[in-house]
């Protein structure tokens, strides 16, 4: 499986879509909220390939993303989400992953204390959350590098698989 990550203005997600092809993007809003973005411009349509590149800060919360997700998954469909942080990306994708399950969550890490949390229903089919660390997505027991990367007119792109670029 690989990802494409690709920054976007909201009105080329269509674009970015189709020039993806082959592997699923994870798509970031360069000019609205990537959230709010999605679930609007992809109306009633299911996108089984669409993910969000989300980046939690103090002012937007791994439970915020959580929430985020869980709602883009039930609009319009979602595969996949990466989380990007400035420390601890891992901890802050454990905070979406468990969020995102059926709960009731019980989670103390570096980034949050929950107890007793739920965010139902659980997006079906689960959605796959993924953490950038160190130029790698890791998630799930699998890690992704970056396999290539360029610009075309939608601007710059990042795909991410099992191998590693150049080899």
């Amino acid at each position: 499986m690989d990802l494409v990550a690709r920054a976007t203005g909201a009105a080329d997600l269509a674009r970015a879509r189709a020039a993806t092809r082959d592997a699923v993007l994870v798509w970031r809003c360069r000019d609205a909220d990537t959230a709010v973005a999605a679930g609007a411009l992809a109306g009633d349509r299911r996108l089984p390939s669409l993910g969000l590149w989300l980046e939690v800060s103090g002012d937007y919360p791994a439970a915020l993303a959580a929430r985020d997700a869980k709602t883009v998954a039930a609009l319009v469909g979602l595969g996949d989400v990466v989380i990007e942080a400035r420390e601890h990306a891992r901890a802050h994708a454990a905070v979406v992953e468990a969020l995102l399950g059926g709960g009731p969550v019980d989670l103390v890490n570096e980034v949050a204390t929950i107890e007793g949390a739920y965010n139902r229903p659980a997006p079906r089919p689960p959605v796959r959350v993924w953490a950038l660390e160190g130029g790698r997505l890791v998630g799930g027991g699998q890690s992704l590098g970056l396999v290539a990367s360029g610009s075309d007119a939608l601007g710059e792109w990042r795909r991410y698989g099992v191998g590693d670029a150049g080899s």
